[in-house]
């Protein structure tokens, strides 16, 4: 009799310690989430798609690009509502960046097959001349912004270049790093259609 009291008194201390463990598992795992929810808003990030907020933007535009008429001076991110869109941060004395403009050029020339997808090349903190001037030596089509102060890349918390965002309706679904590869930004576009938020 006295070893089944103290088996039960073991049983019940285990059990015990088990739902002490179990309590602190829970709260760790909480506690751990929210540090790092904590510490992406503090660095202007949101936890949604890929966890980088959207931010407005209103830019002069090279006459170049040919989504819109050659005197539209500014573009804005309201004129590319209701449609994807790539926005990649270059400058021209980025090898990387140079190398990957046929890249984009291809996919701009493919964007009816993609939803609309439109590209939009921001230079970062070159003045429009020199922009202009490989723009045109790439005889690229897709828009060109200037970010004259750079201060888009810094909402978009770029620290190197090239550096893709795909958006649509002022959400970001994806981010790249590095020169574009057109196969998996139709990946991501795929993507965008098997869930319902862009059509088939």
């Amino acid at each position: 009799m006295r070893n089944s009291k103290n088996l039960l008194k073991m049983n019940s201390r285990l059990i015990l310690i088990l739902i002490l463990i179990l309590i602190m598992v829970i709260y760790a795992v909480f506690f751990s989430s929210s540090s790092n929810k904590n510490s992406l808003e503090t660095q202007g990030y949101l936890i949604d798609k890929t966890g980088i907020a959207f931010h407005d933007f209103n830019l002069m535009r090279l006459e170049t690009g040919t989504l819109f008429e050659k005197d539209k001076k500014f573009l804005s991110s309201v004129d590319l509502d209701s449609r994807p869109y790539l926005l990649n941060f270059w400058a021209t004395w980025c090898g990387p960046c140079r190398a990957e403009f046929d890249e984009l050029e291809e996919l701009w020339q493919e964007s009816s097959a993609l939803n609309g997808l439109a590209i939009i090349g921001v230079n970062v903190a070159e003045d429009e001349k020199k922009a202009k001037s490989f723009v045109e030596s790439k005889s690229s089509t897709f828009e060109i912004l200037l970010d004259l102060d750079s201060e888009l890349s810094k909402d978009y918390k770029v620290t190197g270049i090239p550096a893709t965002f795909l958006i649509y309706n002022s959400e970001v679904y994806d981010r790249w790093s590095g020169p574009i590869s057109p196969s998996r930004v139709k990946a991501s576009l795929k993507r965008l259609q098997e869930d319902g938020i862009l059509d088939k």
